[in-house]
């Protein structure tokens, strides 16, 4: 009989700061920011050493996923109620009214339709498995959790097996 067994993982690292825009959301369309942690949950079948998959090559991926999104601006590029110009070394937004200009330097453009948590936890499981390509045998399914202040988190999860 299969037993399966599920990893959890959350460290110091797992984290990051960041600012946001959300357009058509009441305030929250105001350029705020957040303090993210994200973990990840991965449940499969352990191998012959008894794992299944090692911490060591999960862990470091995570923590460069935060790394890259720690201390920015996060803007989504597939948004129609935003503008994003890249011109040179800035990138400048428009929304309704309103004009922002940042450093590009400041900035990661995010392949999704907005930066609500749950479109930040589905595209951090995509940058998760696309590291972890050709280490998921054993896998079933991975989820990956992003909390955004106590109480509040978004889960993504993708069935592998």
């Amino acid at each position: 009989m299969k037993t399966e067994t599920k990893l959890r993982v959350f460290k110091d690292g797992h984290n990051f700061a960041s600012a946001h825009i959300l357009p058509g959301m009441g305030k929250c369309e105001r350029l705020h920011g957040h303090n993210y942690y994200v973990t990840a949950e991965l449940c499969g079948e352990t191998d012959e050493k008894g794992a299944i998959i090692d911490f060591n090559a999960i862990n470091p991926i995570i923590a460069g996923i935060c790394n890259a999104l720690d201390h920015k601006t996060l803007l989504a590029e597939k948004n129609d109620g935003m503008t994003i110009n890249r011109k040179g070394d800035s990138i400048k937004i428009s929304l309704n009214d309103k004009k922002y200009q940042f450093p590009a330097g400041d900035c990661v453009l995010l392949p999704v339709t907005t930066t609500t948590v749950e479109k930040l936890s589905a595209y951090i499981l995509g940058e998760l498995l696309k590291e972890l390509t050709g280490k998921l045998d054993a896998i079933d399914w991975i989820e990956v959790g992003v909390r955004e202040g106590a109480g509040q988190m978004a889960l993504a999860r993708k069935n592998i097996g």
